[in-house]
């Protein structure tokens, strides 16, 4: 059993309009069209529905474009101590994910069209903007309790009733290469390495590459890493870029990119080709505007194209295809 409540803070807006069905919750700017709202409303009392069916019922583009929203949707429940569920999130909106391990922001920053997620034995949500901090455990019984329908506030709290009444914040564990059971997300069946993003399906960023951007890896954090063509290893403390004559991005980033030159007798591989980084509990590529894209190869998947400019998080045991040979392969996290 679960409880809803939402709260409109003193000196705050109420800036959402929060849909809850029996089966979903769905944040969307308080302006969002009334006409869109309603499609959404109607669907409250549906005791199943469909994260991909809820977001074709929000307009990506035109004058009536829903620019930021969360939509999460209940999966079948498991025998483990909480609710599975997806999330879906776009533009400037956070989802602080509370699990048995502790807690996580989702967040997809400047990625389109969205980012999606599965997430594991959840025990509460908080649905709000970014720049919030995330709330402690006692704030998630404070709020108004809601029954469902449609209402404004700025931010928006489900909780189980019978959730343990510590949820400190903590970094979950990073995951591990798993089987692959659905065609847009990899589930990895590990209570608390649950969480593995990827962008929507045929996404083309416009632009210069939105290289995502995540919370600062902690000293003794364990690093994930990737092994290059000449068998060299590499260690994801900081972000690398790789290329024929890699260089770093415009804007200076700190620390300062690690750069690795790749031979390409044919030029198949772009100047700068490829970012590779750790974004809290993920390795995110990033496809830096190349020629010629790059082949991702998942564990256990076919190949797909990545294309120029697309993000995507990847699994250790990915291989990565950059042209003329150049395979790199996406090692394991790491302690040392």
């Amino acid at each position: 059993m679960a409880r809803v409540g939402y709260l409109v803070a003193p000196g705050e807006d109420a800036e959402w309009s929060f849909v809850v069905g029996c089966a979903f919750l769905a944040a969307l700017p308080a302006d969002t069209p009334p006409p869109v709202l309603a499609a959404l409303d109607a669907l409250t009392g549906a005791p199943t529905v469909e994260a991909e069916s809820l977001v074709a019922l929000l307009p990506l583009g035109g004058d009536r474009a829903v620019d930021s929203f969360a939509v999460i949707v209940q999966r079948e429940p498991t025998d483990e101590d909480g609710v599975p569920v997806s999330v879906i999130v776009r533009g400037e909106i956070a989802v602080d994910v509370f699990s048995v391990g502790g807690s996580r922001r989702f967040a997809a920053g400047d990625i389109r069209p969205w980012l999606l997620a599965d997430f594991r034995a959840v025990t509460g949500l908080v649905i709000g903007g970014p720049a919030r901090p995330v709330v402690p455990a006692g704030l998630l019984d404070s709020g108004r309790p809601f029954l469902g329908g449609t209402v404004s506030a700025s931010r928006l709290f489900w909780t189980l009733v019978d959730q343990p009444e510590s949820m400190e914040a903590t970094i979950i564990r990073a995951p591990r290469p798993a089987a692959v059971d659905a065609d847009t997300v990899l589930r990895v069946p590990r209570a608390q390495e649950d969480t593995v993003i990827l962008p929507a399906r045929g996404s083309r960023g416009r632009g210069r590459a939105p290289v995502p951007a995540g919370p600062p890896v902690a000293p003794d954090h364990a690093f994930y890493g990737f092994r290059l063509p000449d068998t060299t290893e590499v260690r994801l403390d900081v972000a690398c870029r790789l290329g024929r004559r890699p260089r770093p991005a415009r804007v200076a980033e700190v620390p300062p990119p690690r750069l690795f030159e790749v031979v390409s007798p044919t030029s198949a591989v772009s100047a700068t080709h490829l970012d590779i980084r750790q974004v809290g509990d993920s390795v995110v590529v990033t496809d830096l505007g190349s020629t010629n894209g790059t082949i991702v190869t998942l564990p256990r998947r076919h190949p797909q194209r990545l294309g120029s400019r697309q993000s995507l998080a990847v699994l250790p045991g990915t291989r990565l295809d950059i042209g003329d040979g150049n395979i790199i392969e996406i090692l394991p996290a790491s302690g040392d």
